[in-house]
């Protein structure tokens, strides 16, 4: 799966409100590891990952922020992205 399409699935999660809400938050977790071994596969290897330069990252990144930024929902778009690094409590999930 593209990180296009998964973004876009990660909107539609979001949007659907006739999904009950730990079904959502698993399913948008789910989408997040997706996109992260999409984005930084080497994020499955820590001694990999832990010598990948931090600039390489935030490359990596920006372009994926860039496309989020075209959804109404980019903001939880960008906390659900977050999530494998932050590990937070999807608060907001309805």
């Amino acid at each position: 799966m593209s990180v296009k399409h998964t973004i876009r699935k990660i909107d539609e999660v979001i949007r659907n409100m006739d999904t009950p809400r730990e079904k959502k938050i698993e399913s948008l977790q789910n989408l997040a590891m997706i996109c992260w071994q999409e984005i930084i596969p080497e994020y499955s290897n820590p001694r990999v990952f832990k010598n990948l330069d931090s600039d390489e990252i935030q490359a990596r990144w920006a372009a994926v922020r860039d496309h989020v930024e075209k959804y109404e929902t980019k903001t939880q778009i960008l906390y659900v992205l977050d999530w494998p690094a932050s590990s937070g409590n999807f608060y907001w999930v309805k």
